[in-house]
């Protein structure tokens, strides 16, 4: 097992490192709501189409029927892509998105609100030997309530919670947290992951728009199951724009 603790590691170029960091709602560096920016910008990735349906799609009723009992429509296999995170213990549910999704008045690798977003670099549960990386920002009904249970006591009650990513092939993968990591500057949770392991790793803001230092918290794979319906596996997704400049 990974040990509970690890503080940050040494700054390596800490903006380009962990990219935009949001700020609280009156711009001050206070432990109350802040926002999360990326780990690394990616401007120069293919960036994700629009999510809204376009027309001639089936009534809402037919929608909703199709949606309770069918696998998601996507990736399959190894190249299946996070859709939903849950943390139940701290009432954490929420759609995933690309972090490469770009929404007019937001700008480039700066977290949009209403959802979470995987890093693509670290995008797909499927395959053993790597790494999900989940990120998004510390505000009301996002990913505050693990920014304030890291302040407690370090976070270690946040060691042993559970936490459920889903895919858009119709899987959910279980994962257990080992290891919180405050004020980090690097990437260095996603290394070293065993063979035949898969690392989740959870990261959000600790201060205002422009503080490099994140929260990151390391969880381990310890079970997988499916096919589950596409109205669990994937839900709708209304992502908005976050940036305030």
């Amino acid at each position: 097992m990974i040990g509970p603790i690890r503080l940050g590691f040494t700054v390596m170029l800490a903006v380009g490192i962990l990219g935009v960091a949001g700020c609280s709602s009156d711009g001050q560096a206070t432990p109350t709501p802040t926002d999360a920016g990326a780990p690394t910008p990616s401007a120069s990735a293919s960036l994700m189409p629009s999510l809204a349906a376009g027309s001639g799609t089936p009534s809402s009723t037919a929608r909703a029927s199709a949606a309770a009992t069918a696998v998601p429509s996507g990736a399959t296999g190894m190249d299946a892509l996070p859709s939903r995170v849950v943390v139940p213990d701290l009432g954490i549910d929420l759609p995933v998105v690309s972090g490469d999704l770009v929404m007019r008045g937001n700008p480039p690798d700066y977290p949009l609100c209403n959802v979470a977003q995987y890093l693509t670099t670290y995008r797909y549960p499927a395959r053993p030997g790597t790494t999900t990386w989940i990120y998004g920002h510390a505000r009301e009904g996002l990913l505050l309530p693990l920014l304030q249970a890291s302040e407690r006591n370090e976070g270690k009650e946040l060691v042993g919670v559970r936490v459920h990513l889903y895919s858009d092939a119709g899987r959910r993968y279980t994962y257990r947290i080992t290891e919180v990591i405050r004020h980090a500057t690097d990437r260095g949770i996603a290394r070293d992951i065993p063979e035949d392991g898969r690392r989740l790793v959870l990261q959000t803001s600790e201060g205002p728009k422009g503080t490099v230092p994140k929260l990151q918290i390391a969880a381990d794979l310890v079970g997988e199951e499916g096919p589950v319906a596409a109205i669990e596996a994937k839900p709708s997704a209304s992502p908005t724009v976050c940036y305030i400049p």
